[in-house]
């Protein structure tokens, strides 16, 4: 089961800062977010018909109850992304995503795609749109979309390492008992 990683608010304000997502950021995201919510439910619908044309993990899409799961389960994050509540439920479900995706065993170059390819399309969408989003509504788009990403795929890697961590430690100890030191 994921756990939230032991950071104090004052580390994640400064991460944020990193990032840039001030107020005005956040606000901005609030403000477009029944724009982005819109954009990103018919954006999932090119990142799916990507995923399952990719060799490398489109068996895993073969069982549409996975894409049916996968999809509620990326639009509720957007929507959580899009409220802009950096709350422990936010950080709690960027590292349960994390930890979900390092048990599929895929490379990290996966998620970061689906990140990339659901970003861009909501920019072509917007694009589309009669009412364009401004240069000002792209850097928040972006930023806080990079943030989110950047908190998945690090608890990815981090979930990988506990796993090989613990993998590792096991053998020390067969190999004790097997020994007998």
């Amino acid at each position: 089961m994921a756990r939230l990683n032991p950071i104090s608010e004052e580390h994640r304000s400064i991460q944020r800062e990193f990032f840039r997502l001030d107020e005005d950021t956040t606000d901005r995201i609030r403000h477009m977010k029944p724009r982005l919510m819109r954009y990103a439910e018919r954006a999932l619908e090119g990142v799916f018909d990507h995923l399952v044309a990719n060799p490398e993990v489109a068996h895993y899409f073969e069982i549409s109850e996975n894409i049916t799961y996968l999809r509620a389960g990326m639009l509720a994050h957007c929507d959580r992304l899009f409220a802009c509540r950096f709350d422990d439920l936010y950080y709690e479900a960027t590292d349960q995503m994390g930890e979900r995706h390092s048990k599929l065993e895929y490379q990290s170059h996966v998620y970061t795609a689906a990140y990339t390819n659901m970003l861009t399309r909501i920019i072509e969408l917007a694009h589309e749109d009669r009412k364009k989003f401004s240069t000002e509504d792209l850097i928040a788009l972006t930023r806080i979309t990079l943030y989110d990403m950047e908190l998945t795929v690090g608890a990815f890697h981090h979930h990988r390492i506990e796993k090989r961590d613990a993998l590792n430690s096991d053998v020390v100890k067969i190999q004790h008992l097997l020994t007998g030191s």
